[in-house]
């Protein structure tokens, strides 16, 4: 696809270039043909910048870094160029270009913000604090990039020896709003390494009060109490947290603190000054842009973090999700990819890459990769996630028994929080005909969540399917689609639901607003092309089969769809 997509944007830029010379066609045969390496140079260095541009469009990072370095190398005085070739630089995760082109952009104009920011994130990973401090004294026109700059300096100026102008610095921060508490937990951290004991848990507690950045809060406060040797404190915070916030977590940083702590152990270092700032910038990226959507200056705010601590996992898995919204999905499964197999963050890194493997068709992968994090991490988390990947697989015979383990190692009161291993199940044993078993599963569900709309929309459906209890089942589908009026799923079962009882014309309309919400889904078009058969419309049922072959249907929905493409209807009806 990349290779695609670069051939793509080459072709582009040519076109670009023929436009500018005043050519007709591209490699025309005629005694004047047009080449590339005719054209005036500023009609070079346009082309690839408007070949960079349609890179960032397409969202391909690398050739987007490649068009416009290549146009800024051609105009090396044009600060504009730099400007975005740097972007395209820290983009793209190439730290030692963006180095490169940052120190070149940086000598024609040192108020260029973001070359600034990526040499003192360098600055700050080598230990040159005062160096990057004195870059980001002066903020620039963009307040994102100006709070990032602040921050950074901040701890700048703490690692070169002054305290007083760190705290200084947040405290300007403090304006109000989200970037006040964020700016209040880094003061917590300077004073608890400052042995100010009750400024530093004064600090934690107005961040705690605001519910602003938890997990980072209740790091930052654990790692203080240890430190100052109070792991009893540590201890009781730590586990107060996770029980109330967290729900119990099975793997990750927290559960490593409160292995350890549980162990009589102090947990872990001092952060250094570039390991704070770079802890300093996820929250903002994944609590305030990430949630506004505003995806290129999450971005930025990572990769920034990442060049100051390279070893900083949790930033990792924030970019992969970011990368993933922005739909640069081979970014993505990359940053993913570097989370080294030690790090108490491997278990959502694989599932998150697990994930994207599955929305790129990959499922076979996915499935090695859950089975591999198994054996490593056979904690309930990581069982339930392969348990679904063989669901997505449709190998009913394998998820079976992870069901059955994992719902035999739940108490009562964890079926009671969690009853979603019990309705896989019972889809599970659905489709091994064990009918009555999977009643059993689905009313229990219902017993402890009666508004669980996917139980009330499978129960509903598979008793609309097999013609049993259909008022029961019509009433089940009703109020699933009343708690999800925008499901494409639960309005096809609707529609469904009124084919069975002979009703085409309410049922056209019901699925055809099915495929309307839901457009590729296999299932809902081959429903839509049955209903079409029924009411007369053959060439559009005919239609509407032929689309749904190219939405993955099930092995059985692809036998039935290629019978009814051949004979109609009525040629399926003794499939199963």
């Amino acid at each position: 696809m990349t290779n695609f997509r670069r051939r793509l944007t080459a072709s582009v830029a040519c076109l670009v270039l023929a436009g500018l010379t005043g050519c007709a066609s591209v490699g025309a045969s005629s005694g004047n043909q047009f080449s590339a390496d005719d054209a005036s140079p500023e009609a070079k260095v346009l082309g690839d910048f408007l070949a960079g541009r349609y890179a960032y469009n397409i969202d391909d990072s690398e050739a987007r870094l490649s068009y416009y370095s290549s146009a800024f190398k051609r105009e090396p005085d044009n600060l504009v160029l730099g400007a975005k070739a740097v972007n395209a630089a820290i983009s793209s995760g190439d730290a030692k270009i963006a180095k490169s082109l940052a120190r070149s952009v940086n000598a024609l104009s040192a108020d260029e913000p973001l070359s600034r920011l990526i040499l003192s994130a360098l600055d700050m990973k080598s230990g040159k604090y005062s160096g990057a401090a004195k870059r980001l004294q002066k903020q620039p026109d963009d307040p994102s990039l100006g709070v990032m700059m602040a921050m950074i300096e901040a701890w700048a100026q703490y690692g070169s020896g002054d305290t007083e102008a760190a705290i200084e610095i947040f405290d300007s921060i403090e304006v109000g709003g989200y970037f006040d508490i964020i700016a209040t937990l880094q003061k917590a951290q300077i004073f608890g390494q400052s042995g100010e004991a009750a400024k530093a848990m004064a600090a934690f507690d107005r961040v705690e009060s605001s519910g602003v950045s938890p997990v980072s809060m209740a790091m930052a406060r654990a790692r203080y109490q240890s430190g100052a040797g109070d792991l009893e404190a540590a201890l009781k915070d730590l586990s107060t947290f996770d029980k109330d916030v967290l729900d119990g977590v099975e793997s990750g940083p927290i559960r490593t603190m409160l292995t350890a702590l549980e162990a009589g152990k102090p947990i872990g270092v001092t952060l250094t000054p570039a390991q704070a700032a770079s802890a300093s910038l996820i929250d903002p990226a994944a609590e305030f842009f990430f949630q506004q959507r505003g995806y290129d200056a999450a971005e930025i705010y990572l990769r920034i973090a990442l060049l100051m601590d390279p070893d900083n996992e949790r930033a990792k898995l924030w970019l992969g999700a970011t990368l993933e919204r922005m739909e640069r999905l081979n970014d993505a499964e990359d940053v993913y990819r570097s989370v080294p197999r030690s790090s108490d963050y491997i278990v959502s890194s694989d599932l998150a890459y697990a994930n994207l493997l599955v929305r790129n068709d990959r499922d076979d992968e996915a499935e090695t990769l859950l089975k591999r994090l198994v054996k490593e991490h056979p904690i309930f988390l990581v069982r339930e996630a392969l348990g679904l990947s063989y669901l997505i697989n449709e190998d009913y015979a394998a998820a079976l028994p992870y069901y059955n383990a994992m719902l035999d190692t739940m108490s009562e009161a964890d079926i009671q929080d969690n009853p979603t291993p019990l309705f896989h199940r019972g889809i599970c044993l659905v489709e091994m005909d064990r009918w009555e078993d999977a009643v059993g599963d689905f009313k229990k569900v219902l017993a402890i969540n009666p508004e669980h709309s996917d139980a009330l929309n499978y129960l509903g459906y598979t008793w609309v399917d097999r013609g049993e209890n259909l008022d029961e089942a019509f009433d089940m589908i009703r109020k699933a689609l009343a708690l999800e009026p925008e499901s494409g799923a639960i309005t096809d079962s609707l529609g469904w639901a009124h084919y069975k009882l002979g009703q085409y014309s309410e049922a056209r309309v019901h699925l055809e607003n099915a495929v309307a919400l839901s457009p590729d889904s296999a299932t809902i078009i081959d429903h839509l092309g049955d209903v079409y058969w029924k009411l007369g419309r053959f060439l559009e049922a005919g239609y509407q089969w032929e689309r749904a072959l190219d939405f993955n249907p099930t092995d059985k929905e692809r036998a039935r769809i290629q019978a009814k493409l051949k004979g109609g209807l009525e040629a399926a009806k003794d499939l199963p």
